[in-house]
């Protein structure tokens, strides 16, 4: 717990620096929304020495704020697809919270990094084991991001996910690239 608390510090504390840097693009605040689409992967606990290494097509959608053109608060769903293995089958979904900070590259180039929960659940079936139900576990990123004009942006990401499962807890990661409007 103290780990997750020092690590929300921490992004708070880049976010906080990143707003009195001098800003080259022509992000500002405000709300926005936007979508993604990409390759999720799933690597879960070898069973009995059959590895559970799995891809899939996931994506997410999400709305957010930018309260400085360099910090931001973000709420979403994310759908990580349909892994199927040869113990069995997994999906991955929930909803999402984040704390997102940006830093100006050049001119209409930002790079993000994201630090929140997933309230989630990863269903299994095939093991003969029960389903945790959904819980909140952290989750984090990182990006780029692209103003094409004040409304317009397209993002590329990456993000980890930690999801409870019958034996533990299991991440996985999206690859994703979406659009982003803002108001």
């Amino acid at each position: 717990m103290k780990s997750r608390m020092k690590a929300l510090v921490a992004v708070a504390a880049l976010g906080a620096a990143s707003a009195f840097a001098q800003t080259s693009g022509i992000q500002g605040s405000g709300l926005y929304i936007g979508g993604s689409v990409g390759g999720s992967h799933w690597k879960g606990d070898d069973l009995n020495g059959t590895a559970n290494d799995k891809s899939d097509t996931g994506g997410k959608i999400y709305g957010g704020y930018s309260f400085t053109p360099n910090i931001a608060l973000e709420f979403g769903y994310v759908n990580l697809g349909k892994f199927n293995g040869p113990v069995g089958d997994a999906k991955a979904s929930g909803y999402f919270l984040d704390a997102v900070g940006t830093v100006p590259l050049g001119y209409n180039i930002s790079a993000l990094a994201r630090l929140g929960m997933v309230n989630g659940k990863m269903e299994t079936s095939g093991s003969g084991n029960s389903d945790p139900g959904r819980a909140t576990n952290v989750k984090g990123g990182l990006g780029l991001q692209y103003d094409f004009n004040p409304n317009l942006a397209i993002r590329t990401e990456w993000e980890r996910y930690r999801f409870d499962t019958f034996d533990g807890r299991d991440n996985a990661d999206l690859y994703s690239v979406g659009l982003q409007y803002k108001f």
